[in-house]
């Protein structure tokens, strides 16, 4: 189905550039004549840029590191978590040496993929009712993009990834999310459990009874699953 609020702004922004290239005169550099020229071949060549096509890559001089590897996070974590992804930053009370999201993002350039973070980011962006939260250099979309980018097999990203979809009203996201998760670990009690969560909020009971298995099969300690379940006549036994 067609996006007509974006198609919407697709179009609003070609009227203005267009009215902006007609009104230029000759001294116009042809550096910003050609950035004009490319911004309309985007507009007009079809749908939207992917995340791949405007997110490009997190570079840094150092890292960005994977947080589910033991030499990565043996060397930097508890350093940067010290500083940057303390108690109160997790709870999005206050930030700890500066704003809150600058050390959200000072967290996740050094691990894109750092779960916590992540999740962190997601309930800021849902309490501001942006994808953009003041003051963030990206779109959290960016980040989940650089988050698979530093580990292609993390299924837990793409859980959280989910999870944020699915509290923005958007389940097909969420449900693509969530099969690609289940792909990549099909033994990991977390990643069972967040799914089993995602798969009851979008009244697939049986698939969410499968994952709370596997979950609770594991030691899962969290009962939440198990209760709404059962409040819906799905027995997990002991």
């Amino acid at each position: 189905m067609p996006d007509h609020h974006h198609e919407g702004l697709r179009m609003n922004y070609f009227f203005l550039v267009s009215r902006r290239i007609c009104a230029v005169s000759p001294s116009t550099p042809l550096k910003l004549l050609t950035i004009m020229g490319l911004l309309i071949n985007l507009l007009l060549g079809g749908g939207i840029a992917s995340a791949a096509d405007w997110c490009g890559t997190l570079q840094r001089e150092r890292g960005p590191y994977d947080y589910t590897n033991p030499a990565h996070t043996s060397r930097y974590l508890r350093l940067v978590e010290a500083h940057h992804f303390t108690e109160d930053v997790r709870t999005l009370r206050r930030g700890a040496s500066s704003y809150l999201i600058g050390d959200l993002e000072y967290t996740l350039n050094w691990f894109p993929n750092h779960h916590a973070a992540l999740d962190t980011l997601t309930r800021l962006a849902l309490r501001e009712g942006t994808p953009r939260p003041r003051g963030s250099r990206v779109e959290i979309t960016c980040r989940f993009k650089w988050a698979r980018d530093v580990n292609p097999s993390d299924a837990m990203v793409r859980v959280i990834h989910a999870n944020y979809l699915m509290r923005t009203g958007d389940q097909a996201a969420a449900k693509e999310q969530l099969v690609k998760a289940s792909e990549l670990d099909s033994e990991n009690p977390e990643a069972h459990y967040n799914m089993g969560l995602l798969f009851y909020r979008l009244s697939e009971y049986e698939r969410a009874l499968s994952h709370a298995k596997e979950a609770y099969s594991a030691g899962y300690p969290l009962p939440g699953l198990r209760n709404l379940l059962e409040g819906r006549g799905y027995a997990l036994g002991q």
